[in-house]
């Protein structure tokens, strides 16, 4: 990769286009950047450790700088060459050479639900994870490992299985391990996370709890924010179908949505409530928003209209984002010192 001169440059509106929509992977190897194969559409700089590129979204991230975006910012700060210059770069380096602009591959469905997950007989990792780190109440957690819906896998994760009407359909696993800052895919995931590839039916299900006859629905934005909540609210949770999203994903709460009113009105009875239980952030809230312009019209038993409802927890001062594990930990912090202080009153 030549450099470019820096000063007095000037890029046409074409340039830019093509250095920004220019496949990342591609590019960057064919000038030589030393990535290794990770599997699974990651390439690891050899020199960076924390500098990944991901092809399947067309974008790296470089965890320890917090830097992140296409191929025009990648030269900008690995190579520190202002915008200009970068873009100027890549269209010398393509030069005449046929590189493809980025294409979102189409998504390829499975023909049926494959579990490929290795199960452990003993479960103390995933135990000890979500019981002391996530603070999830401890029978909530022993209820829904003696129901298979939580189990290990051999290598530590907890196992979130979806199941619909007793069928295995689809799976979330969570890590139980906090990966180093420079080896993290992602800069604001900890934990390894997967969600298991399914049919295109199940896609949009989730890791999902129903107590009693459901006709209230309650969406989160992970399995981990669900037990939270689930154990923060179980006395008065009744009659309801807990859902995770695994994300923010108005499909899923479309397909869920249609799939109870017709069981439903199969046995006679209605829709009664929805409530949206995500992140107290900005994404939160632009979800929130994006489901009411949906436009849904849900009748609920005295014909009229069912509103969305929101359960967010309150956002404490000086916080951006808070979700409900971050709720749970917090009044488990709080209950645990009221209960010193009375312990220390009383002797």
């Amino acid at each position: 990769m030549a450099a470019v001169n820096q000063e007095k440059l000037f890029v046409t509106a074409e340039e830019k286009e093509r250095a920004n929509s220019v496949n990342i992977l591609e590019y960057l190897l064919s000038i030589g950047e030393p990535l290794k194969s990770q599997g699974n559409k990651f390439y690891r700089h050899q020199d960076h450790d924390s500098l990944v590129v991901n092809a399947k979204k067309n974008y790296f991230s470089w965890n320890s700088r917090s830097v992140s975006g296409n191929a025009v910012t990648y030269l900008m700060h690995v190579h520190n060459v202002s915008f200009q210059a970068a873009v100027k770069q890549i269209n010398n380096d393509l030069g005449e050479k046929d590189l493809s602009a980025f294409e979102a591959p189409k998504h390829a469905y499975s023909d049926k639900f494959l579990y490929d997950v290795k199960e452990v007989n003993g479960s103390d990792n995933a135990y000890n994870y979500l019981v002391h780190d996530r603070k999830i109440d401890t029978q909530v957690v022993q209820q829904f490992m003696q129901a298979d819906l939580i189990k290990e896998d051999s290598y530590k994760n907890v196992v979130f299985k979806w199941k619909d009407k007793g069928e295995l359909i689809g799976a979330t696993l969570q890590g139980t391990r906090e990966i180093p800052e420079e080896k993290r895919m992602h800069a604001d995931r900890p934990y390894f996370k997967k969600v298991l590839p399914t049919t295109e039916e199940a896609t949009f299900s989730g890791f999902n709890i129903t107590r009693g006859y459901p006709n209230k629905l309650f969406f989160f934005e992970s399995p981990i924010d669900l037990l939270s909540y689930y154990s923060l609210n179980r006395t008065n949770l009744m009659n309801c179908r807990l859902i995770s999203m695994d994300g923010l994903k108005e499909k899923t709460v479309l397909k869920t949505l249609v799939n109870t009113i017709k069981e439903l009105k199969e046995s006679g009875r209605s829709l009664q409530g929805v409530t949206l239980c995500v992140d107290n952030d900005q994404a939160g809230r632009d979800f929130i928003d994006k489901v009411n312009n949906l436009g849904l019209k849900v009748k609920g038993k005295d014909g009229n209209s069912l509103d969305f409802q929101v359960d967010m927890p309150d956002l404490p001062k000086g916080q951006e984002k808070w979700d409900w594990n971050n709720e749970l930990k917090a009044q488990v912090a709080s209950a645990a010192v009221k209960k010193n202080i009375t312990n220390d009153i009383e002797l």
